[in-house]
């Protein structure tokens, strides 16, 4: 298959390229730097496109497109995993910081789900995922911008799958809970490890790693979830049904 990808340099993103690339999928990776995953490039320079781009220039993310060339053929599959997480009291925001989360969380996987859809791009049949979070559905102090944004996701897939289905074109959303990845222990270095502690308790599995999620993503990009579409698969270790 062809499949696009952001975040493609850490966390869920980089796993899931990782795992495309040993199924002999032809990647276009979207990131802002590939500088450190240099070796990965080089082992797979046959089968991965690397493209510079910062998904905060929503305006511009067609040129994302004009750089995918792949002659006769188009593309199968979309998986938005960049994103902004925050933990921010609502008293500090600002509309400039709500607009930062926002760009990236939502109105990049809109823009790129716009030009991804046309036909020239894709073909009938082809998948999208996004990675939402189970904040997408539930809520805690600190993180309006956050959950809100997440939240959109789910509205744009329920929409989006319903007007696309005439091409048979899926789009479903992945929700974790809190995974172990760079943005994670970016969060926990934000708050006292006392918060940390009852974070991780309120995951009777524990805190899941970033392979909890890939096989989700991969499953929703395959023919195998040919009549699934417009879902929102919560992925958390049980945090939201206490």
């Amino acid at each position: 298959m062809n499949i696009l990808i952001t975040g493609a340099t850490s966390g869920i993103g980089l796993e899931t390229l990782k795992s495309l690339l040993d199924d002999k999928n032809k990647v276009f990776a979207i990131a802002r730097d590939f500088s450190k995953i240099s070796n990965l490039l080089e082992l797979h320079s046959d089968r991965i496109v690397p493209i510079t781009f910062d998904l905060k220039e929503t305006e511009n993310i067609e040129k994302i497109f004009n750089e995918i060339n792949l002659v006769d053929e188009k593309l199968d599959a979309l998986i938005h995993c960049a994103g902004i997480e925050e933990t921010i009291p609502l008293t500090l925001y600002s509309p400039a910081k709500i607009k930062n989360i926002y760009e990236v969380n939502v109105f990049a996987g809109i823009e790129l789900l716009r030009h991804f859809t046309k036909k020239k791009y894709s073909n009938d049949g082809a998948s999208a995922v996004f990675v939402s979070s189970v904040m997408g559905v539930l809520g805690q102090p600190g993180k309006i911008g956050y959950c809100s944004t997440k939240a959109a996701v789910l509205g744009m897939v329920k929409a989006s799958a319903l007007e696309f289905s005439k091409r048979k074109i899926r789009v479903n959303a992945v929700l974790p809970g809190v995974v172990n990845t760079p943005m994670t222990q970016n969060l926990f270095t934000q708050i006292s490890a006392e918060n940390v502690e009852e974070i991780k308790a309120m995951h009777p599995l524990g805190i899941g790693e970033v392979s909890d999620v890939v096989p989700t993503i991969e499953f929703l990009i395959s023919a195998k979830s040919r009549w699934i579409t417009g879902q929102n698969f919560i992925i958390d270790g049980g945090y939201s049904i206490q």
